[in-house]
């Protein structure tokens, strides 16, 4: 009898591949490979960045400490408490802190599921109940537009600041999604003149743009080019403000000072920040426009109708309050 062949996989040696799967599987020397792992099963950027920066700010709280962490299976209950503490006698908002402590949180649940450490130390730990924050101040109609008009038009950086500003008090951006913005973003759809956003979680959402946007954003590109600045498809439509032109997207804490700058130029004394603009948009829909709070919420790009309600005003109305209108006498007849 003849033996029979056996079936075998026809595959190409992929030496990237293998170098990677050796690297995975030697043994962890230091926290950080454990915490490159950990993030590593998220796929936004923004998310791995967000996680990364609170696990180094509570490692390095340890080594302050002279504790040096070098395995999952080393954070007790107390380090957690400690640095629990710390963040409340700092003084930051209880809804930072439990950020904070969530990522630690979430790394230990990572550690337990991928068999590194039997058991949760940080399940006796609690964290501090989150408190109302103070809602954001938002501008005035009267105050957005002066601030629109008062850039100086004749410098590169007064035409940036200005579509900048006219971009977060129109749609009602955020600083990142502002400062994402690429050429190619803008784009015509079935007669429309569409914005693409990229928000958080990298969830996508199309905005409409009205001519008066449209024209403010060709007159920015236009007053570039008087700078020796030409704008291609995938160059950022806001760059740092760098002289001349150049790959690298304006600066968030640039989005700041604009904001601080034009108010403190019209005499705003509030504390403004750019959720301000955002702020002022979205509230300005629901309470001037009385715009459905569904249609704002897609606008905004919230995944919870609740967290557009934080903006609606109209719910502290007492004239209009639904309380008027409960009357069990008055039955209306079929």
């Amino acid at each position: 009898m003849s033996k029979k062949k056996g079936t075998e996989l026809a595959v190409n040696f992929n030496q990237e591949l293998a170098r990677k799967f050796e690297e995975a599987s030697k043994r962890k020397i230091d926290i950080s490979d454990f915490m490159t792992d950990f993030i590593g099963q998220f796929i936004s950027a923004q998310t791995q960045k967000a996680y990364l920066n609170d696990l180094k700010s509570f490692f390095n709280f340890m080594k302050s400490g002279n504790v040096f962490i070098t395995h999952p299976n080393q954070i007790q209950g107390h380090h957690f408490q400690f640095y629990r503490d710390q963040l409340i006698a700092q003084e930051y908002s209880s809804a930072t802190i439990n950020r904070k402590l969530v990522a630690i949180r979430s790394f230990i649940k990572w550690a337990m599921a991928s068999k590194l450490i039997d058991y949760n130390p940080l399940d006796v730990v609690k964290l501090p109940k989150v408190q109302t924050e103070t809602p954001t101040v938002a501008f005035d109609d009267e105050e957005v537009v002066r601030m629109i008009n008062s850039t100086d038009l004749s410098t590169k950086k007064g035409n940036m600041n200005r579509v900048a500003m006219i971009l977060l008090f129109a749609l009602g951006l955020r600083r990142s999604e502002l400062v994402n913005i690429r050429v190619k973003d803008i784009y015509k759809e079935r007669g429309h003149n569409v914005l693409k956003i990229k928000g958080k979680g990298d969830k996508e959402r199309h905005l409409p743009l009205s001519e008066s946007i449209i024209d403010e954003i060709h007159n920015y590109i236009s007053a570039l080019r008087k700078f020796n600045i030409e704008l291609e498809l995938e160059d950022f439509l806001l760059q740092s403000t760098k002289k001349g032109k150049n790959t690298k997207p304006m600066d968030g804490s640039t989005v700041y000072r604009i904001i601080e700058k034009y108010a403190k130029i019209n005499g705003i004394t509030k504390k403004v920040s750019p959720h301000s603009c955002r702020a002022t948009a979205i509230s300005h829909l629901l309470d001037t426009q009385k715009t459905p709070i569904r249609d704002v919420a897609i606008f905004a790009g919230h995944s919870k109708i609740t967290t557009t309600e934080r903006y609606d005003k109209r719910r502290e109305n007492l004239d209009n309050s639904a309380a008027y209108a409960v009357n069990y006498e008055d039955k209306k007849k079929a």
